[in-house]
């Protein structure tokens, strides 16, 4: 289902689109354009061309290199490069790089998302390298070099996918090739990525001419007191944007940064959490009501 879908990315919506989508759309059945203008990895952007009721939705991201990887998305689809092995060093020397390699790099193999460290420690990249090899490219070679290093004997099946003779390590397969698979891009709807309209400015810069009555402004702005993103913005600035609009306009958030209405809260678990069990209670605010 593509409210599953976008990517992997710091303080991405996956989870929750479909319930901030849901709250929007059912309080303002009207809308027919849907602006997303810090969009990030997409989520919200991707449920959003599903609602037949909008004509047109729009993404905006001021991140050049995940423009570029989105739009690389959608214009031919995930390509093999999206599986090729980012080694610690390639990924160095282009994570801040504006780059379509810059937004692989930041997305796929950054820890956390945050989009400054790599992936895997110094002491396990290798061993991931394997392993990425063996269960993404069914590399024999890998597997030859990984039995040997850890004196055991996995098979590779090529017909079924799976590796291992025994349950255990047959499990223990599946569980990586699940967390490798999770890191890359998911399938996209491809005729539906066609809709979305991308845009790489900063969110004031995003001309919005379509009806005021139609019209429904969507923010996700990095959070006040959170992990810092690879780009930060001026909160007293988009402020004024927010009370200055005459469009109607919804925020997520964990407080009231902007002095607006509460609208909806959705409890959910996030690896950003301080919190032991990881639960945040994220809200939607909105500059008016009706």
């Amino acid at each position: 289902m593509i409210e599953q879908l976008g990517l992997p990315y710091m303080g991405s919506k996956r989870k929750l689109a479909p319930k901030i989508l849901n709250k929007i759309m059912q309080d303002n059945p009207d809308t027919k354009y849907f602006y997303d203008l810090f969009g990030g990895g997409a989520s919200v952007s991707l449920l959003a061309v599903q609602y037949p009721k909008l004509k047109k939705v729009f993404y905006n991201e001021f991140n050049t290199s995940i423009v570029l990887l989105l739009r690389d998305i959608r214009n031919n689809g995930v390509s093999a490069k999206y599986y090729e092995w980012i080694d610690r060093d390639t990924f160095k020397e282009n994570v801040n790089e504006d780059t379509l390699l810059g937004g692989i790099c930041k997305c796929f193999w950054s820890f956390g998302n945050i989009q400054k460290n790599y992936l895997f420690g110094k002491d396990i990249e290798d061993d991931k390298r394997l392993l990425h090899e063996i269960v993404v490219n069914q590399c024999k070679k890998s597997l030859k070099e990984f039995n040997n290093k850890f004196d055991v004997n996995i098979i590779l099946d090529y017909e079924s996918c799976l590796f291992g003779y025994e349950e255990s390590i047959n499990d223990r397969r599946l569980r990586i090739m699940q967390q490798v698979k999770a890191s890359m891009p998911q399938r996209m709807d491809l005729e539906q990525l066609q809709q979305l309209h991308i845009t790489n400015l900063s969110y004031e810069q995003v001309e919005i001419t379509t009806p005021i009555d139609e019209t429904i402004i969507y923010l996700d702005p990095p959070y006040k007191n959170t992990a810092s993103y690879s780009k930060t913005i001026d909160f007293d600035k988009l402020e004024e944007y927010i009370n200055k609009s005459p469009y109607k306009i919804y925020v997520s958030g964990y407080e009231n940064t902007y002095d607006m209405i509460e609208v909806a809260s959705f409890k959910h678990r996030s690896t950003l959490s301080p919190t032991a069990n990881n639960e945040v209670e994220e809200k939607l605010y909105c500059n008016r009501v009706g």
